[in-house]
Parts: C-alpha cells; structure tokens; sequence
C-alpha cells in the first residue's frame, strides 16, 4: 500500500523530555510495530486510525529541555480536520508529550535504586500504544514463553496477517488488523504465526474488538482500575497481559522481571518467580505509588550500569 505525504504537524513536550532516547529506548525497544526504523535523529513507523494504516515520520529540532518535535503524517487518501485533530491527540497522548515527571524525580531522589538510574536516563518518558490491537497482539505472544519464541511468533504474525506500506522512501510492516484475525481461523494461526493454545485467545479477543469494546481512545478516558477491569474480561488477558497493555502501565511482571526485582526489593532472586510477583507489586506500589510503571521502564532499560552499583549482574536473568 502505497501512503502519501497529507499534513504535517509540530509540538512541543513537557521537559525534561529526550526524544530520540523515549522513541528508541537504551533496551531497544520499539514503539509502535517491530519493523519501525529510527535514523540519525528520525523515526519511521505506523499505526491505524479509525481503521486506516498511517506512516509516521518523527524528529525533533529541540532541546531536551525545549523540546519541539515534528510530525508528517502519510495515508492513503484525505484526512478532514477532525481526523487530523484526533490523530494528532492520540499521537501526543502516545508519546507522553503531556506528562509532568517533576512528582516521579523527586521520589526518585528518596530512592537508593532510583536515584542513580534517573541519573543515566534523564527525560525518558515512557510510551502508550497509539491503537489496542496490537498491544493485546504483544501481550498474547509474550506469555509464557522465552523471548526467541515470542518474537518468531510476532514476525509471523506480521508477515502471514499484517499489513505493509511504503512512504517516504521506505517500506515498513504493520500488525494485523482485528477484522484480520477474527476472519481467519484458529487452525490458519496455529499453522502460519505458530501460536498454538494463543490462536484461538487471540481470535477471540479479535472478535470481541470488533463488538462494543472500548477503544484505546476510550480506554484512556477510564480510571486505571476500570480500564484493567475491562481487558481482564478479554478471554487469554490476565494481570500481566492488562497492566502491560493498560494507558497508565501498572507493573507487568513477568518470570524474567520479577527475579531482576527480586534482587533489587529483597537481595536475592525468588526461587518462584511466579510466586513472588504478588509480594513484589505490593513492594512497587507502596514504594514508588502511581510512578511504578515509570520505575519499571526506567530500571530495565537501565541494566548494564545499575548491575555495577548493585554488584549483581541483573542482565543474566
């Protein structure tokens, strides 16, 4: 699908805030599909609005305490005012340009962990996902399984149901929609994308998207306990799955983060990983309150050094 140049738009952010670091994290995280590029400064990558593929191209010309980034959006055909106001909306809203970090910083500074790992990646904000479906895609494919396994099925995914759109002189692959999957079988899934017991959670979960339920949009409007309570009522989504999906991450824990911040909140690795992640949101919560998603973030793509001040090699979990 051929995407063409349809308006342009520029902002600022909240500071401090580092571009190029909370679009391309020091773990290498993506933000929005697996296959988007970030070069000299410049992030190529997509979503869907409204159900239409946009490519995205993102830079900033600030400063990290003036910062002003810059967005040409791509579609395939006209995008009326409205579109444009809403795409706009749920692009800052995804980039967290709005969020005032002053409250998790200074907690930060009461903290023997925080504090040096703010040090080492000041003006990281984390990001939302601009659309649902995708981060429930992820969340699927991250459940009990090793990352290799994760991600072979996520590639699959992508290349047997997804979408793929050139713009700006490239070419970039896109998740599946939810219309998508909820037309394919259970058995197509297990056999093209290999997820096995997740295909028939997955197609259900598409199928449900495509009824009443809340939209990212919708979602965001929500309070955090009424947003999770919604995803858990999705066949195959669980506490962790939710908390990694909902607008304000919670503290999604899984096998290989909860023995990191076994380390980290009781000085050793749990010899139950699984057990302990109930001890260790209690932990997060009471210490870190409504920053905890940001202390998340924050301590894993903060690893190498925080294993030196630590004296613990966090990154052989």
């Amino acid at each position: 699908m051929d995407l063409k140049e349809t308006y342009f738009v520029e902002f600022d952010a909240v500071p401090p805030y580092s571009f190029e670091r909370t679009l391309h994290k020091p773990a290498g995280w993506w933000w929005s599909t697996p296959d988007e590029v970030f070069e000299n400064g410049i992030c190529w990558t997509e979503t869907r609005f409204n159900g239409e593929l946009l490519g995205l191209k993102f830079w900033s010309s600030g400063t990290m305490q003036e910062p002003r980034i810059h967005c040409t959006v791509y579609s395939k055909g006209k995008v009326g005012a409205s579109e444009k106001l809403g795409i706009t909306r749920m692009v800052k809203r995804a980039l967290k340009t709005e969020e005032d970090l002053t409250e998790f910083y200074k907690l930060s500074q009461k903290d023997d962990v925080l504090r040096g790992v703010v040090k080492d990646l000041y003006g990281i904000h984390t990001v939302g996902w601009p659309e649902l479906f995708p981060a429930l895609i992820l969340a699927v494919t991250l459940q009990m399984a090793p990352m290799k396994r994760s991600n072979q099925m996520m590639d699959l995914l992508i290349k047997n149901f997804g979408d793929q759109a050139c713009f700006d002189g490239r070419t970039l692959q896109y998740w599946p929609s939810a219309e998508s999957i909820a037309a394919s079988t259970v058995e197509e899934l297990k056999t093209k994308a290999k997820l096995g017991y997740r295909a028939a959670n997955l197609k259900a979960i598409a199928e449900a998207l495509k009824q009443e339920f809340p939209t990212m949009d919708e979602l965001w409007s929500m309070k955090p306990e009424e947003a999770k309570k919604r995803l858990l009522s999705l066949q195959g989504i669980g506490d962790y799955s939710a908390e990694l999906v909902m607008p304000r991450m919670g503290f999604p824990l899984d096998v290989w983060s909860a023995k990191i911040f076994s380390v980290l909140f009781f000085g050793k690795a749990p010899e139950k990983p699984r057990e302990a992640t109930l001890a260790l949101k209690r932990v997060a919560k009471k210490r870190r309150g409504r920053w905890r998603g940001y202390a998340f973030v924050y301590v894993l793509n903060d690893l190498p050094k925080l294993s030196e001040r630590v004296d613990v090699d966090l990154t052989q979990f």
